[in-house]
């Protein structure tokens, strides 16, 4: 008799659903990889075959994100294992509002 571990992955595929479930596994590897400081100003916006898209409110903070790309592609890919993560794209995304100053 198979175990789930067999059954599940065909199932999933059979339903269409090892692209989000891809994703939701990829976006659990990033929030180990990125940490507190990074989480609340970049996301995963997708997963496009090999290339992680990611959603990032500062400029800078998508430069730095991209020097380190190598490291952290090779911890999703570590994490997530099956078709490997080669790069990263970043999208914008708007920022936190700005708190109004008191006297505005």
């Amino acid at each position: 008799m198979e175990g789930i571990e067999a059954i599940l992955p065909r199932v999933l595929r059979r339903l269409g659903a090892t692209s989000q479930v891809r994703q939701v596994r990829v976006e659990t590897a990033f929030a180990k990889v990125c940490g507190e400081y990074i989480r609340p100003h970049v996301r995963v916006f997708a997963v496009e075959r090999s290339v992680l898209v990611l959603a990032c409110a500062h400029p800078a903070i998508a430069h730095q994100l991209q020097i380190e790309a190598t490291t952290i592609l090779d911890a999703i890919n570590a994490e997530v294992g099956g078709r490997p993560l080669t790069r990263l794209r970043f999208v914008p995304e708007a920022g936190t509002p700005a708190t109004p100053r008191p006297g505005s």
